[in-house]
């Protein structure tokens, strides 16, 4: 299955057909080129190519429901030996078993899966769900009208809502939900999706299960746990949590949460309750880049709940490649984030470019810029050495900590519309 890469997978799982046909398919490079042109590959055929990765995931996950339904599991503080206290752990009464069997688990003995997660290339703690529209087991409403395993009537009303918000039709085959990166690769297998059903039963039925917090006041189980879970979570890790980890702190000594690595707000209260957390933990930034503005609830239930943003960036994802995101959704969102091919992609201004290109040395001053879909380029691959991640990465001016570097421009620079190049 091919990936839309916002840092977090390798350039090589993108496909050569999504590639080339993501390459001519824009309409900010002459009549010569766009969907039309000989050159580019039949939009139907790049949509048959992600059509069957996406088919894949709804088998894999059916399996995976129909073996969980007589399975209980808990969350609790320390895993199943009783160790690692601080640590939230999902704990079931057995192991998860051998799983689909086209797709099986690398450990069916697994019987305990970690609450958070850790995202290599963003260096970061997080919390992951499944991805993909609610009508194929996933927590993405907005998806519904970019995914082509979307029942046809549910797809054809979410495409005409997404145009009127986008001012053009929507062009499945570039519709990054279409070949969405959590919808493939490591996600794909049986042992990842065991772990994101899990968290998503829980999340569910935790976001209505009364817990007082610990004054007293009315709060949820979702809530407290989160709250316990993310306030003594390693924020310390640098790259993997393998055995070449390092245990440094961020360069500018603050914390970062990254809230769905896959999946996103998938009812109101959910986006809530995330609100709740942050303010309980003012010393953490959170950043969660969304496309439910894409659904008829979500514009507003954001500017309702996070405004003012505070330490709960919601960016506005884009819903095409090669497409800037929605402007101006109100006051309770950030600016947006997009993906634009590596060789569409007109450059920032000069200015920036030149600063870029001052503190890393690896990236020339383009000189079409600045691209009115996105004001900064996001610059985790071209740091120096093998790992990419957003600590070794050229933060905006005024952004990063010693020389420039340790970019958190998602968490940190809410007025600028971030590019995640596509390779």
């Amino acid at each position: 299955m091919a990936a839309i890469l916002p840092n977090l997978e390798v350039p090589e799982d993108i496909s050569i057909l999504e590639r080339e046909y993501s390459k001519c398919a824009s309409s900010m490079h002459g009549a010569t080129l766009g969907e039309n042109s000989p050159s580019c590959p039949s939009p139907d055929t790049v949509i048959a190519e992600a059509h069957a990765g996406l088919l894949n995931m709804v088998f894999v996950r059916e399996a995976v429901e129909q073996s969980l339904i007589d399975v209980t599991f808990i969350a609790q503080a320390g895993n199943l030996a009783g160790k690692d206290t601080k640590g939230v752990y999902l704990v079931l009464d057995k192991p998860i078993g051998r799983g689909p069997a086209w797709n099986p688990t690398t450990n069916p003995d697994v019987q305990q899966y970690s609450l958070l997660s850790w995202t290599s290339k963003m260096a970061c703690p997080s919390f992951s769900l499944p991805a993909g529209d609610i009508t194929i087991g996933g927590s993405c409403p907005g998806a519904a009208a970019g995914q082509s395993v979307v029942p046809e009537g549910r797809l054809v009303a979410a495409q005409r809502l997404v145009a009127k918000i986008i001012k053009k039709e929507v062009n499945l085959a570039q519709c990054i939900c279409e070949h969405c990166y959590s919808m493939g690769g490591q996600y794909s297998t049986g042992q990842v999706q065991y772990a994101q059903i899990l968290r998503y039963l829980w999340a569910r039925q935790a976001i209505n299960v009364v817990a007082p917090a610990p004054d007293g006041s009315p709060s949820t189980a979702f809530i407290e746990t989160m709250v316990y879970a993310i306030d003594n979570a390693n924020f310390y890790l640098q790259g993997s949590k393998g055995e070449d980890a390092e245990l440094v702190p961020e360069q500018s000594g603050k914390k970062f949460f990254r809230i769905h690595d896959s999946g996103d707000f998938f009812e109101e209260e959910y986006l809530s309750q995330w609100k709740a957390i942050a303010r309980r933990l003012p010393h953490i930034h959170f950043w969660a880049p969304s496309r439910i503005w894409a659904t008829s609830w979500g514009i507003d239930a954001v500017n309702k709940i996070n405004s003012p943003i505070d330490n709960l960036v919601i960016r506005p994802s884009s819903y095409e490649i090669n497409e800037h995101p929605p402007r101006d959704l109100g006051p309770g969102w950030s600016a947006g984030s997009t993906v634009i091919a590596a060789d569409q992609f007109l450059g920032m201004t000069s200015e920036l470019e030149k600063y870029v290109y001052e503190h890393a040395q690896r990236v020339a001053v383009r000189p079409n810029g600045p691209d009115p879909r996105a004001d900064w380029n996001c610059q985790a691959y071209s740091t120096e050495d093998a790992k990419h991640t957003c600590r070794k990465a050229v933060a905006p001016p005024g952004k990063g900590g010693v020389a420039g570097k340790g970019c958190r421009a998602c968490w940190l620079s809410t007025d600028l519309v971030v590019n995640y190049t596509l390779h």
